[in-house]
This record gives structure tokens, C-alpha cells and sequence, in this order.
């Protein structure tokens, strides 16, 4: 079975009579996270054995500035696991790559997971850093 948007918990909706922008323009507008965000002001729950929490549009905006010291800008954190780990994607030759990284570490601690389905497979099996 996939696994996808739906399956997300706890989905804050956003007004639809508000016009934004995508986060992440240079993705396009099928990119998961554009699309999640085009609905969504983030989620916060359980998805199986991981807990996932993605952070509010305003709240991905301003992580970049604490955490690039610890992790080069290649890399684009959105949500949490709330108890240590930071997840985020990569974007290598046009390809996405979600990935995880502890909230404390460095760019070798960081575990790439794969697609947006493995990602949330990765979370929901509690299988990622």
C-alpha cells in the first residue's frame, strides 16, 4: 500500500483564501512538501512508530539560520521526530533525496532515506537516526 500526504496525522489546515507561494519554487508545483504546504500549515502525531512533526511554513523559513553551522544550506529541514532528530531533503542532479539528521551532529551523521514514500516509511517504521 502507498503511503503518502493522507496518511500524514493531524493535518492543521490553512485558509485557501490566502494566496502563497511555494517554499520550494524550484521544485515545482508536484513536489510533496509544495504540494503538503499548498494545503497545510503543518502536522503533528504519530505515523506508525515514529512520531512526525512538521513544522509550520513560517517556522521552515526561520531553521535555516541556527542550523548552518551544523549542516551546509544544501540541506533543507522541515520537520521533526520531537525528541532529537530533524528531517530534510537534499537535492543532487535534480533528484530529491529525504534524509535525517540528529538535532546535534554534523553532515556525517546525516542518513539519507530516499523518496518522499520512503521517507514516510522511515518514520513510520521508527528506521531512521
Amino acid at each position: 500500500m502507498m503511503i503518502s500526504i493522507s496518511n500524514i496525522p493531524n493535518k492543521r489546515s490553512r485558509d485557501p483564501n490566502v494566496a502563497i507561494s511555494d517554499l520550494w519554487p524550484e521544485l515545482g508545483k508536484d513536489f510533496e512538501l509544495n504540494q503538503f504546504y499548498r494545503l497545510y500549515d503543518g502536522a503533528e502525531g504519530w505515523l506508525g512508530d515514529g512520531y512526525l512533526a512538521i513544522w509550520p511554513r513560517n517556522e521552515v523559513q526561520e531553521f535555516r539560520n541556527p542550523n548552518l553551522e551544523a549542516y551546509p544550506d544544501k540541506y533543507h529541514f522541515f520537520a521533526s521526530d520531537g525528541g532529537g532528530t530533524q528531517f530534510g531533503f537534499v537535492v543532487d542532479n535534480k533528484a530529491v533525496s529525504f534524509v535525517s539528521a540528529p538535532d546535534i551532529g554534523s553532515e556525517e551523521d546525516i542518513r539519507v532515506l530516499g523518496s518522499w514514500e520512503q521517507f514516510l516509511r522511515a518514520v513510520e517504521a521508527g528506521d531512521y537516526i
